[in-house]
Parts: C-alpha cells; sequence; structure tokens
C-alpha cells in the first residue's frame, strides 16, 4: 500500500492536465469548410463595409448638391427679389408723381371751366346802351382773368411729365390773324366814340374764344 502512493502521486498531475484541454480533435480549427465559412463571412463583411461606404459618399454628395443649390438657389431669389423690389419702387415713385399731376391737372381744368362759364355767361349782344361802359370795363376784367389763368397754366407745361397737353397752346396759330390786346386797348381808348366797333369786335372775340377752346 505505501509502495503505490509515489506512483499515484506522479499520475495526479498529468491527469489534471489532460482535463484543461478542450476535447477538439488536431486538425478540426483549419477543417476545409471551417476555412470556407470564415472566408465567407469575411467577404459579406467586406461587402457590408463597402456598401456603407458608398452609401456614405452617396450622402455625402447629394448633401455637397443640396447645399450648392441651396447657395444657387438663395443667389438667384435674392437678385430677383431686389429687381423687383427696385421695380416696385420706382412704379410707387411714379404712381405719386402720376397722381400728383393728375390733382393739378383737376385743379386747373375747374379753373378754365370756371372761367369758361363766366364768358359764356356775358352774353355782349344782349346788353342795353345803360351802363353799358360799366358792364363792358367789368367783361374786359373777366377776360383778362381768363387769360392770364389760361396763359400761366401753358406756361408750366414742362412741369407736367405724364402728359403733353400742354405742349400745344389752343389758338396760337390764329395769333396773328386775331390779337386780343390791340382790341382791349382799342376797346379802352374809344369806349365812348366807337361803341358799334367795340360790340362787334367783342361779339368776335367772344365767338373765337368760345371756338378756341371748344
Amino acid at each position: 500500500m505505501v509502495g503505490l502512493r509515489p506512483d499515484n502521486m506522479r499520475n495526479e498531475p498529468a491527469y489534471r492536465q489532460m482535463e484543461l484541454k478542450p476535447h477538439i480533435a488536431d486538425g478540426e480549427m483549419h477543417s476545409p469548410e471551417n476555412v470556407r465559412l470564415q472566408a465567407e463571412q469575411a467577404r459579406q463583411q467586406a461587402e457590408f463595409y463597402e456598401a456603407q461606404r458608398v452609401q456614405w459618399e452617396t450622402q455625402r454628395r447629394e448633401l455637397e448638391q443640396s447645399n450648392e443649390q441651396k447657395v444657387l438657389f438663395t443667389d438667384g431669389l435674392n437678385e430677383l427679389g431686389m429687381k423687383i423690389h427696385n421695380a416696385v419702387r420706382r412704379l410707387e415713385r411714379e404712381l405719386e408723381s402720376m397722381d400728383r399731376e393728375q390733382r393739378e391737372l383737376e385743379q386747373v381744368c375747374n379753373c378754365l371751366k370756371g372761367h369758361l362759364q363766366v364768358l359764356s355767361a356775358l352774353q355782349p349782344q344782349n346788353w342795353s346802351t345803360d351802363g353799358f361802359k360799366e358792364r363792358l370795363r367789368d367783361a374786359i376784367l373777366k377776360l383778362d382773368r381768363a387769360e392770364n389763368d389760361f396763359n400761366e397754366a401753358y406756361a408750366m407745361k414742362s412741369k407736367f411729365l405724364h402728359t403733353d397737353v400742354f405742349k400745344h397752346k389752343p389758338g396760337v396759330e390764329e395769333k396773328e390773324h386775331l390779337n386780343w390786346k390791340s382790341i382791349r386797348e382799342q376797346l379802352l381808348k374809344g369806349l365812348a366814340f366807337h361803341l358799334p366797333l367795340f360790340l362787334l369786335l367783342l361779339i368776335t372775340w367772344l365767338i373765337y374764344l368760345l371756338v378756341a377752346n371748344s
């Protein structure tokens, strides 16, 4: 019994060492099937990484293109917006100028309409000899005011930019044939002595004035 103990003690470490090793047969880790599976896994993993890389590269290019398109669109948007903004400002100023001229034209038109009504109401053919001199003087003053306003209106032709109505003064071509200033002077100088002639001249002038303003 005592003689057997040394043998058992020598065998114990070897027994324990064998228990610690996995039970895999020699050559099993490098078998053709395992090598093939490992190669397939490596190929699939490489394809996955390549697909990821391609996807990321595609997304990067799309992002760069989107940013470039945004910049181009923003530049075009700002340029067009500035053009339209400047056009709107010019149009607004033009409309304001036209409105201002329209109001001024309405004032001139109403003024001349008032003079036309006054001249149309004179009716010198119905004047009697009683108080004729005073009526004639009053009528001449009315004619002077109407003529002054008429000339002042057409003297402002350079002020109006949106109409050419004042560029062609009515009756200019007839000035050489009929001069109101000379007629007025004759009326004032010879009123008491040439009454029939004065009436004829006044009537002629009124007819001319109505025709010229019609």
